[in-house]
Parts: C-alpha cells; sequence; structure tokens
C-alpha cells in the first residue's frame, strides 16, 4: 500500500503503508513515483471550504484529478475517486437521490465534483481503466470539520437549539461505513460507475441531535421553532446552505451498491457516532 500526503509522517496513515510526501498534488511533478507498482488507486484529495475561492477549488478538485488520473491511464487497472451526493443537489425533496438522479449541484464544490466525475468517465471511455465514482452524504467521525463539527460543538456545549418541530429525512455516512464502502469498491471484480453511500439509518435533524447528545452524555435542549423562520435568520446571516443542511430532505438511494456489491454499512449511527466522540474529546473537549 502507498499513500500520498501533505503532511510527512501523517498519523492517519496505517504504520505498514509506504508515505510519499506530495506538497501539492495540481503542481507540476513526475508522478512516476505515485504509481509504480499500483494496480488500484483511490483518489481522495480535495477542498471544500467555504472560504476556498471557486478557482481554487476547481485547481484541486478538478485539475489535480484530472492530472493524476490521465498519468493512471495506462499505468493502473482501476481508478477508484471519492465524489459526493452534493452532484445531485442539496435537497432530494420527498424522494430520493440514486445515481441515475439528475446531476443539479448548488455549489462551487458540487461543481467541481461533477465535473471532475465527467473527466474521468471521458477518459475511461478513451482509455479502458475502470472507474468507479463514489457519492457519499455528510460524513462523521474522527477527524470531522465543518458542519458536523458545529454540531458536536453546539450539543456538547448545551445550548438550546431550534430545531424540535422539524421533521426532515437525511442519510449520513460514518466513517467507518465509508471505508468499508470504499475497499469493496477497490476489490469487487463487478464495482463500475457511481455508487450513492449512506448509513442504513435515515435520521431527521431531532434524531441526529438526540444520538449526539446521549454519545456525548449531555442532555440534548431543543425548542420548536418556525421552518420558515430558521431559512429566513440562516439568510440573513449568509448560512443559508448550512441551514438547508439541517432542515431540508437530502435522502441517499444505496441499492445498487447492496444488490451489485453486496454491500451492507457494518457500523450503525450510534456506533459511529461512539468512535467519533473520544477524538472530539481529546482534539477539542
Amino acid at each position: 500500500m502507498r499513500a500520498a500526503v501533505r503532511r510527512p509522517a501523517a498519523e492517519e496513515i496505517p504504520p505498514a503503508a509506504e508515505q510519499v510526501f506530495v506538497a501539492d498534488l495540481a503542481a507540476d511533478f513526475d508522478r512516476r513515483a505515485l504509481l509504480e507498482g499500483v494496480d488500484v488507486i483511490v483518489h481522495l484529495a480535495a477542498i471544500a471550504h467555504r472560504s476556498a475561492s471557486e478557482a481554487e477549488i476547481h485547481r484541486v478538485n478538478v485539475d489535480a484529478t484530472a492530472r493524476l488520473a490521465e498519468a493512471s491511464a495506462g499505468a493502473v487497472r482501476r481508478f477508484v475517486f471519492m465524489s459526493s451526493v452534493k452532484v445531485h443537489g442539496e435537497d432530494s425533496g420527498e424522494g430520493s437521490y440514486a445515481e441515475d438522479s439528475p446531476t443539479q449541484p448548488r455549489d462551487a464544490y458540487g461543481r467541481a465534483k461533477l465535473e471532475a466525475e465527467r473527466f474521468l468517465a471521458d477518459l475511461a471511455a478513451r482509455s479502458g481503466i475502470e472507474l468507479v465514482l463514489l457519492r457519499p452524504p455528510l460524513i462523521y467521525g474522527p477527524g470531522v470539520k465543518a458542519n458536523f463539527l458545529s454540531l458536536l460543538r453546539w450539543v456538547d456545549s448545551g445550548v438550546p437549539l431550534p430545531f424540535a418541530s422539524l421533521r426532515n429525512r437525511r442519510s449520513v455516512i460514518c466513517l467507518g461505513n465509508l471505508i468499508d464502502a470504499t475497499a469493496r469498491c477497490a476489490e469487487h471484480p463487478g464495482a463500475s460507475g457511481p455508487f450513492v453511500l449512506g448509513d442504513d439509518e435515515i435520521v431527521s435533524t431531532p434524531h441526529l441531535l438526540s444520538s449526539v447528545a446521549r454519545a456525548l452524555g449531555r442532555p440534548v435542549r431543543l425548542f420548536p421553532f418556525p421552518l420558515a423562520g430558521l431559512r429566513l435568520a440562516g439568510a440573513a446571516a449568509g448560512r443559508s446552505d448550512a441551514i438547508l443542511s439541517l432542515t431540508g430532505n437530502l435522502v441517499a438511494d444505496t441499492s445498487r451498491a447492496r444488490q451489485l456489491l453486496g454491500w451492507r454499512p457494518p457500523l450503525t449511527l450510534d456506533e459511529g457516532l461512539a468512535q467519533t466522540v473520544p477524538w472530539f474529546r481529546l482534539k477539542h473537549g
């Protein structure tokens, strides 16, 4: 196993893995050191920070992916790309997102992931490299950042939250389940094309907050507030997307992965949160 890392001796990498330091995957450099003797590439590198410019998001998520994939064609058998359910949009309405759902990304990150997917599909058609595209929803687990880290902090602080009356439906996926699905897609002979992924449980925001509180050993303090008021407040604060992610529906239809790969998420929501909390206490407690 070989891992390309941005920081030498990255603690997340298994000790048995060979580490190759790459400061900037989008830069000009000889990629043969990454590819020699490699049969399958799992491409995880990406940037999703809200503070990043659209140009930087495109450079990292599209250009770096394209350069690595071009170097891989003819050198490796399979390319597994970590995309996002965001290629389909931000709200699945009363239904769910499946692999053949329309692609309607709403932000720079989703647009970049979709552009990278399309480049890879074209390259695969031309070169014959096996292509697997993974589309997970919100990921939680050790090392989590952004919205889910904020959620952990809110619940841990005991601050009352205005989500008691929500009846939305959302898919999430814990890191352990995503790793398991990625390994299956790297190894399974039938793995090909896109796979929408998610935990078994589909949760409402109140259910998710209550589960997080239970894992943290904290009481959950929720009070009702009109949905329109929440979204108006989010727009006024410039956080419309964050509020949508807490109040809207985003359900992942994982039936293709189940039927074609025989994949079932090995961890429940509570088990995934139980793995997240010790890391949170260590790093942010």
